[in-house]
């Protein structure tokens, strides 16, 4: 396989996703078979690709580098490719999707992505892609785009569970001049919000349509992704997930 995004990581794992267009939600299926034979990875495959794609599959990397990272399915073979692919995504991400010409960080943006689907196989996502899925499938957002809208609010959620492994990103990816646990993971966060704006994603499910009246359709769907809940440090409940839709309605 010679991936042409550096985002998905399905070169590094078992995992696809389909629609299911009845239930107006995509879902994942799992099969080794899907697991490349061989992979190159080859950064002129991403040289022209255009700046909104390039952010979306960038952030779709970073959510499985943090999700599989703070994930209860975590482990020390995870953990090795997910922080790793998280101190390359945090600091090339802008660069890698800003300059065409940035061949080092584009470079260091596919092996991350790559990374991150190994860290997926052994570990797995949370909820920031459990609720995403209903976005993609009735409102056909970019799974990125969609990941990327969660990402923030999910992990603000989860911070109070993963506060301690939100801090060891900051150590080793940001090193900064935070002193606390709570201020380490704060501006994690912060760093989230920071490149999703810098990337000119939107952050609002309505510059996509989608109408307030939707939001328990959101939540029953949402919740029946349990493939991906059952990942999440902090358990999600029906409010929980309704709290979280209604942040970014």
């Amino acid at each position: 396989m010679i991936p042409t995004t550096a985002g998905t990581g399905s070169e590094a794992t078992p995992n696809a996703i389909v629609a299911v267009p009845e239930k107006q939600l995509k879902v994942g299926i799992v099969n080794t078979e899907m697991i490349a034979d061989y992979v190159i990875l080859d950064a002129v495959m991403i040289k022209n690709l255009p700046r909104k794609i390039a952010a979306a599959t960038g952030v779709d990397a970073l959510a499985h580098a943090i999700e599989c990272w703070t994930s209860n399915k975590a482990n020390p073979f995870s953990d090795i490719f997910a922080i790793q692919a998280l101190d390359m995504i945090l600091n090339n991400i802008e660069k890698a999707c800003d300059d065409p010409d940035a061949m080092d960080a584009k470079n260091q943006m596919q092996i991350a992505s790559f990374y991150a689907g190994i860290a997926i196989t052994a570990s797995g996502t949370t909820a920031v892609h459990a609720l995403s899925y209903p976005l993609g499938g009735k409102y056909h957002i970019a799974h990125g785009v969609s990941n990327a809208i969660l990402l923030a609010p999910v992990m603000r959620f989860n911070e109070p569970a993963c506060r301690e492994r939100l801090a060891a990103v900051y150590d080793r990816c940001m090193r900064g001049g935070e002193a606390t646990a709570e201020g380490k993971s704060a501006a994690v966060i912060a760093r989230l919000e920071q490149i999703v704006k810098h990337l000119d994603i939107p952050t609002s499910l309505t510059e996509f349509g989608v109408p307030k009246g939707d939001l328990e359709a959101l939540v029953a769907s949402g919740m029946e992704v349990t493939r991906l809940l059952v990942n999440n440090l902090r358990p999600v409940t029906p409010d929980d997930a309704r709290r979280i839709y209604q942040e970014i309605l």
